[in-house]
């Protein structure tokens, strides 16, 4: 583990984006369907995290559909 996790926690996987990650993203491609959720227990490679402000933001292609855990429901 780095120190800087260690100091910091996760931060947001956005490009140049230096905020705490508060959720994380999956995708199901087969599905067309984003799910998002609180901060993964683990750092999955095969998922994004994201700060409250991208999460929020959070927008899919045109007929996908995006399930937001209802914690992170504003």
């Amino acid at each position: 583990m780095s120190k800087l996790w260690a100091m910091h926690g996760r931060i947001c996987s956005k490009v140049g984006c230096a905020r705490e990650a508060v959720a994380t993203l999956t995708y199901d491609y087969g599905d067309q369907m984003a799910a998002l959720g609180p901060l993964g227990a683990a750092n999955d490679p095969h998922a994004h995290d994201l700060c409250s402000p991208h999460s929020e933001r959070l927008s899919v292609p045109a007929g996908w559909l995006i399930v937001r855990h209802e914690a992170l429901r504003t």
